[in-house]
């Protein structure tokens, strides 16, 4: 969270209004598998993932961070992937579409190989891409496990909020 902080920051000093969702703390159900929303447009379940969706849509720029989890994203935000089929290029029904909106991947692990962390960007760059939101960035940052290897690494929370800072539309 520190990152994301960092990088917020920094957009907010360009001039950036910034907004966040923890998806830890959103009510997200599990996707059916029932495809339901290729007929309707729309899902079954009542949860925060259509507000979510309507706000990255909204935005000039969404930045989708996880930390590496097994070298893929966390299983919350494979919950919100697998949940926004009804906004995907695949859904020849969606109502819902991105028609500004750039995007930014954030990838963060413990351990120091780049290779994992480039998993993560792709997936990320990979979501955003069905739902027409071209990734023209990303941050990288490799052996941080704990918040206590952060503070130990000033300079990665500087860089963040350079990122943040010098990021252009």
């Amino acid at each position: 969270m520190a990152i994301i902080g960092e990088i917020a920051r920094g957009l907010k000093d360009q001039g950036f209004e910034t907004k966040q969702f923890i998806l830890q703390e959103s009510a997200i159900q599990y996707c059916m598998g029932w495809k339901s929303c290729y007929k309707t447009g729309g899902c079954i379940h009542d949860d925060d993932v259509a507000l979510i969706v309507r706000e990255i849509f909204d935005a000039q720029l969404v930045i989708v961070a996880s930390p590496s989890y097994w070298g893929d994203v966390t299983a919350q935000l494979k919950t919100f992937i697998d949940r926004c089929t009804p906004y995907c290029d695949t859904n020849p029904e969606r109502k819902l579409m991105a028609k500004y909106t750039k995007g930014v991947a954030v990838a963060v692990r413990a351990g120091g190989s780049e290779a994992e962390n480039d998993n993560l960007v792709n997936t990320i760059g990979h979501f955003l891409g069905h739902l027409n939101i071209p990734l023209v960035s990303s941050f990288s940052v490799k052996s941080i496990d704990t918040i206590e290897d952060l503070a130990k690494r000033p300079e990665v929370l500087k860089e963040a909020y350079n990122f943040g800072n010098t990021i252009a539309l």
